[in-house]
C-alpha cells in the first residue's frame, strides 16, 4: 500500500512569470525530496507545467508535507489529491512518472473532488481510498483543519511556519521554544495561540493521519482474511 499525492497550482493561468514559477515548483520539489526522502517510495516529480506528484511510504506525515509545501511556494495556492493504494506497476524511486494503479487513481479521484467541492474555496485537499464511507471522516477531518486555517491572519500563520521550519508538527510543541523561536512575550504569544486554535489545527491534522492509517491496517487484515 502506498500514498500517492497529486497536486496542482491553482489558477495557474493568471501567474504572468510562469517561468519564474516552474523554477520555483523544481527547486522547492529538489528540497521537499531531501527533507523527506526517507518516507518517498519515488520522487517528486514535475509532470505538467503546474502540476507534480509524488509515491509516499503510508508512514508518511503527509499532512506535514503538505503544509511545507505550502509553505515553501507561499503565495502560490496549490490544491491536493491524496489517494491510498496499490500500485501495479514497476516504481522508480528518482521519478514519479510511470507508475499506475489503484494509489494514484484514487489521488486524481481525490483532487477531482478539490475542483468539484472546495466548500467556498476553503477547502483544497481530500483523500480518497475508492471507499467514499471509509473516506467520509477523514475528509471531515481535513476540511475542518482547512476551516480554521482559512481565517488565519499573517501573524497566526507565522506560527505554523516556524513550527515547520523546525521539524515539528505536533499539538504537544514547547510553547517556550516557540515564543524564542518568534521572538514575542509569552504572554503575546498564548494570544495568538489562542486566536488561531493552532494546536486544534495539529490536533485534527493527527486523526486524519491515525483514521489513514487505521484504513491501511483494515485493508492489511481484510487481506489476511
Amino acid at each position: 500500500m502506498y500514498l500517492a499525492l497529486i497536486a496542482d497550482v491553482i489558477d495557474s493561468k493568471m501567474v504572468q512569470e510562469r517561468f519564474n514559477l516552474q523554477k520555483q515548483l523544481e527547486k522547492t520539489l529538489r528540497k521537499m525530496n531531501e527533507l523527506f526522502g526517507d518516507y518517498l517510495a519515488s520522487c517528486f516529480t514535475l509532470t505538467l507545467g503546474d502540476e507534480f506528484q509524488a509515491l509516499l511510504k503510508v508512514d508518511a506525515p503527509v499532512f506535514q508535507i503538505i503544509d511545507t509545501l505550502r509553505s515553501e511556494l507561499s503565495p502560490t495556492q496549490l490544491r491536493f489529491g491524496i489517494g491510498l493504494g496499490e500500485i501495479a506497476t514497476a516504481i522508480d524511486p528518482l521519478q514519479s512518472i510511470g507508475a499506475d494503479g489503484p494509489a494514484y487513481w484514487n489521488a486524481r479521484a481525490a483532487i477531482n473532488l478539490v475542483h468539484q467541492k472546495n466548500d467556498y474555496g476553503n477547502t483544497q485537499i481530500y483523500f480518497s481510498s475508492g471507499n467514499d464511507s471509509k473516506d467520509l471522516l477523514v475528509n471531515a477531518l481535513i476540511a475542518s483543519g482547512e476551516a480554521i486555517r482559512s481565517g488565519w491572519r499573517g501573524s497566526q500563520e507565522e506560527i505554523l511556519l516556524d513550527l515547520l521550519k523546525r521539524f515539528v508538527y505536533s499539538e504537544n510543541f514547547s510553547q517556550q521554544d516557540l515564543a524564542q523561536s518568534l521572538d514575542i512575550n509569552p504572554s503575546a504569544l498564548s494570544k495568538r495561540l489562542k486566536s488561531s486554535s493552532i494546536r486544534v489545527y495539529l490536533r485534527g491534522r493527527a486523526a486524519a493521519l491515525a483514521s489513514i492509517q487505521a484504513l491501511v491496517k483494515g485493508e492489511a487484515y481484510d487481506r489476511i482474511v
